[in-house]
């Protein structure tokens, strides 16, 4: 209401101010207003205490008493001003517990850049269509991004954009190398600068010129012979060669003949000196002289045309290969010289012989080494060693809006059914989709991965050992990473 004055009068008891009764009206409206704005019709609800500087009224849940501004109960508009520390102090903004401090901008529909809570890492996303998005570079010098255009990452600088080399790009992406020349280079070449477009360029390797390249060049160092050697003294230098006695040599083109000039002399000659043996030797005696080899026993001889036959007439063919075999439990002896050793697979062994080969397969093993302590675990194939029990959990998609899981007592006909885990177990999760739905562990649906204790594929086989540190009754969830509605509770019990 208006705000009411009691009429005094004009001087004490003259009669022209309010009635007692008028004056008691006006009074009882205002402390009803004031109990009806300051309180509930009964009681006041603001208690002034004994504030300190730079407290505020604030509910305590009874009444507005005095109290630190310490907590926001809706969203803050700073309408402009800045938010601004004294004495050089810091400004902290302290999540509770993992949540992410997230910077908004642009409208994106989503926080691109934010401290992960989970880790305090701060995390961004810095990426533009093609360079004509790219911010002003002088202004933002020191600036990272990347072009998804070209995939190419960017610092800025004052004088541009500058592209970032990386193991995945080759020679030809540096400003001052152009590959293009010619065609591209070709099988031999090198690269050559071309100070006419100041370019190193891909050429061949025989029209240098200057620091001393060039065709021109020592083409030996040191030639040796029989007797005596030589070396190139010069670019320049000459190598004879020189006919010795009854040889002569011409040169024409790039052919050397070398032609004998005198006899062959006697073309008879002894075509042996000494032929040894296990016992005695022979000397040829003459030009004519004859070598006979007469085969000992079981052993015969025979020579037509240019070749000589040595035959084993008695061969020993047959013999026993082995003896005896011994294995962990009986043994067999050879009863014949073609006497056959089977060599049987036992349980998890198979056997196979190719040509001199024998394989042994063990068709059951361990993928990798076991220490003490640890469990085995089939994958399909062979066994897994894992550190802890482990249960196994098959993935299927019977379309684009639920999982199906079979294993460790779930009905494998449930739609996202709750899978309920054991603290320090260990959970094998087999994805049998693929690409097609990939399968993340994630705090919330949507949320921040979950990354303690978990290996492995999203698109086939992950490990998540549950760590013993989570409360009975935690709940996190497995998501398909293409089908938000594809998700299930993981309930630690």
């Amino acid at each position: 209401m208006a705000k009411q004055t009691l009429n005094i009068g004009s001087s004490a008891n003259d009669g022209t101010g309010d009635s007692l009764r008028d004056g008691a009206i006006k009074l009882n409206s205002v402390i009803d207003e004031i109990y009806t704005n300051l309180g509930n019709d009964t009681n006041l609800q603001v208690n002034v205490g004994t504030p300190s500087t730079g407290q505020i009224l604030k509910w305590n849940g009874a009444q507005f008493a005095e109290g630190d501004f310490d907590s926001f109960s809706g969203n803050v508009d700073v309408n402009g001003h800045q938010i601004i520390s004294s004495a050089n102090g810091d400004i902290v903004i302290k999540p509770n517990g993992t949540g992410d401090i997230k910077l908004w901008g642009g409208n994106t529909g989503s926080s691109l850049t934010y401290i992960d809570g989970a880790d305090g890492k701060l995390k961004y996303s810095n990426y533009f269509p093609s360079t004509g998005d790219l911010p002003d570079s002088s202004t933002h010098q020191g600036m990272f991004a990347l072009v998804s255009g070209d995939n190419v990452a960017r610092v800025a600088t004052n004088s541009g954009w500058k592209k970032i080399i990386g193991e995945d790009h080759t020679l030809g992406d540096l400003f001052d190398v152009d590959m293009t020349v010619g065609g591209g280079p070709a099988g031999g070449q090198v690269i050559k600068w071309n100070s006419a477009t100041s370019k190193w360029e891909p050429a061949n390797d025989d029209s240098a010129s200057g620091g001393g390249g060039g065709t021109t060049q020592n083409l030996f160092e040191t030639v040796a012979g029989d007797t005596g050697t030589t070396t190139a003294s010069a670019a320049t230098d000459t190598l004879n060669i020189v006919g010795g006695t009854n040889i002569a040599t011409a040169i024409t083109g790039d052919t050397v003949t070398i032609n004998m000039t005198g006899s062959l002399g006697d073309a008879n000659q002894n075509a042996y000196g000494v032929i040894g043996s296990d016992s005695g030797s022979k000397t040829a005696g003459s030009t004519t002289a004859t070598i006979n080899l007469i085969g000992g026993t079981g052993i015969s001889t025979a020579v037509s045309g240019d070749n000589l036959t040595i035959t084993n007439d008695s061969p020993n063919v047959s013999q026993e290969t082995y003896k005896t075999i011994i294995g962990d439990s009986g043994t067999t002896t050879a009863q014949l010289a073609t006497s056959t050793l089977d060599i049987a697979g036992g349980n998890g062994i198979t056997t196979a012989a190719s040509t001199n080969t024998l394989t042994v397969n063990a068709d059951l093993y361990l993928s990798g080494a076991a220490t003490t302590n640890d469990n085995i675990i089939f994958n399909g194939t062979s066994w897994d060693p894992t550190t802890s029990p482990t249960i196994g959990f098959n993935f299927t998609a019977p379309n684009s809006s639920v999982y199906r899981v079979a294993g460790g007592g779930v009905d494998s006909s449930s739609d996202n059914p709750t899978i309920y885990v054991y603290r320090g177990f260990t959970y094998r999760l087999n994805n049998t989709t693929g690409s097609g739905h990939p399968l993340a562990l994630r705090q919330t649906s949507g949320g921040t991965a979950v990354t303690e204790g978990v290996s492995g594929n999203q698109e086939g086989v992950q490990f998540w050992t549950v760590p013993m540190d989570l409360s009975p009754g935690t709940t996190y969830v497995y998501q398909c990473t293409a089908h938000a509605a594809m998700v299930g509770n993981l309930t630690v019990v």
